[in-house]
Order: C-alpha cells, then structure tokens, then sequence
C-alpha cells in the first residue's frame, strides 16, 4: 500500500491542496492584508470536490507518467524507481484507471465546465506521458499550463473572484513550472537521450537551456511587479521582496554553476520552494 502511495508524489498532491486553499483564503478577504475574512465566500461543497478532482486526476497523471517512464527512469533514477520494478504493470494501470475515474466523478459532480477541464486534463496528461513528454519544448508546455490551471481551478471555489488574482498567479505558476522543467530535463538528459527523446535540453545544450530557464524565471517572479502595480500594497511588496527575491537570486545562481544531475536536481527543489512561497504572497496583495 505504501508504495501504491508513494508512486502519487504524496507532497507534490499535499502542494496542489495547500495551493488551492491558500486561494480560497486569498479570495475571502474583506480587506488588505491577513486581517479580516468573510469565509462565506467560499463555495461548499464545490471548493472541496474540485480540489479533491484536481488530486486524483493529478494522482493519476503521476502514475501514468511512471508507466511510460520505465527505460528512462531505469537510467535516470535507478535506485528510486517504484514503478515495474516493485509494481506490476496490469496493476499500474488498474491503479491510474481507478484514481482517473474517481477524479472525473468528483470534476462533474462539482459542475459540467469542472467536469470537462478534468476531462481534458487526463487526456493531456496521458498524451504527455506517451508521446509529448520527449519533444521539443511540447512537455514543458504542457505541465506548465495543467500547473496555472491548479490556480485557476481554485477561483471555481468561489463565489466572488476578488483580491487574489488569480489571472496573474496561474501566470505566475507557468513560468516557474516552465523553467523548473527545463532544469529537470537537463537533470534526466542522459535516460532522455537514451530514449530518443527531442527535449530542448538535448537539441540545444546545456548553455540555451539554462537562459531560456533563466528568462522564464525572470518572467514569473516580475509578474510580482505587476501585482504590486495593481494592489499597491506596501506589504506586498515586502513580503514578496523577502520571498521571491532570494531564492529567484540562489535559483539563477546554482543554475548558472550546475553542471550535473544532482546539481540540477537541487535547483529544481530551490523553485519548486519559490513556487509556493511566491503564491504565499496572494494573502498580502
């Protein structure tokens, strides 16, 4: 059962919930700041099936993507890999199967428009998996976007989309999704290439990859600015200073001095942290 668990990437599953309840609190404010809240704002019992539909549609995403990634992650992350060597595929896929159809069950039952974005979020994720994840800039941009729509699935939770700024953060989580998952094919290059793969980390280098991650970092955390244009809230601005700040300087710094996978493996940790702290300082704008 235990590794049944660990295959769903647990704390990437606990992320999306704290993720999405940060935005349900973020959207009930009554006022700037952490101060007042009017909880009546949020939408039961559709706040907590479209989390709930968002976690095993994810769940079953992760599973899958195992599934195909049995050669690479035999190379990659031999010592970690649970899937085949641990699990059986028929089990597998009986496993992604009943979290699909659970997370599908929970999209519709919170409303029709839910219950189609799930759907088409389990279609991508499965496209993904068999065949875009191994092409040029195609993965990246997938997961980047399924990434902004845990954002904007949030905003169904709620009645009145007001201080949280929803548009701008999804916009947030793309960026930084996009260059996290530029680091992270420069991290798995040597299985991908084994593959056959087309990644933009095998067909333009180390040198591009890391500038085009670089500038996608960039991009997320000036967003911030835009934000803080709008709220003009001085607090936000200094939380998001103290936040995003430093750890977007560390990021950019261990990546321009990354040379292997375990390098790049701690730069992908570094903004997978300034992804939730940077969505932290909804509660401030």
């Amino acid at each position: 059962m235990q590794l049944f668990l660990r295959i769903t990437r647990p704390v990437n599953l606990l992320l999306t919930v704290l993720t999405q309840l940060l935005f349900y609190v973020s959207a009930s404010r009554t006022e700037s700041g952490i101060s007042g809240f009017d909880l009546s704002n949020i939408r039961l019992p559709e706040a907590i099936t479209a989390t709930l539909a968002c976690v095993f549609v994810a769940a079953g995403g992760y599973v899958i993507n195992d599934i195909f990634d049995k050669y690479t992650d035999s190379i990659n992350k031999p010592n970690t890999q649970i899937a085949h060597s641990h699990i059986n595929a028929k089990s597998l896929y009986i496993y992604y199967i009943f979290l699909s159809i659970i997370g599908l069950i929970l999209g519709f039952f919170t409303g029709l428009g839910m219950g189609i974005l799930c759907v088409a979020i389990a279609v991508l994720l499965y496209f993904y998996s068999s065949d875009f994840k191994g092409e040029y800039l195609m993965g990246n941009l997938l997961v980047s976007l399924l990434a902004g729509m845990v954002v904007y699935i949030a905003s169904r939770g709620v009645f009145e989309v007001s201080k949280a700024y929803f548009a701008e953060y999804a916009s947030i989580a793309f960026f930084i999704t996009f260059a996290r998952e530029l680091v992270k094919d420069l991290e798995d290059i040597k299985g991908d290439q084994a593959e056959g793969h087309t990644t933009f980390a095998i067909t333009m280098g180390a040198k591009y990859t890391k500038i085009l991650a670089a500038t996608m970092l960039i991009i997320g955390v000036a967003i911030l600015g835009i934000i803080y244009y709008h709220s003009k809230e001085i607090v936000f601005l200094l939380t998001s200073a103290i936040i995003a700040l430093p750890l977007m300087s560390i990021s950019l710094i261990k990546l321009r001095n990354s040379k292997n996978a375990e390098d790049y493996n701690a730069v992908s940790k570094h903004l997978k942290q300034l992804m939730f702290l940077g969505l932290l300082t909804s509660l401030f704008c």
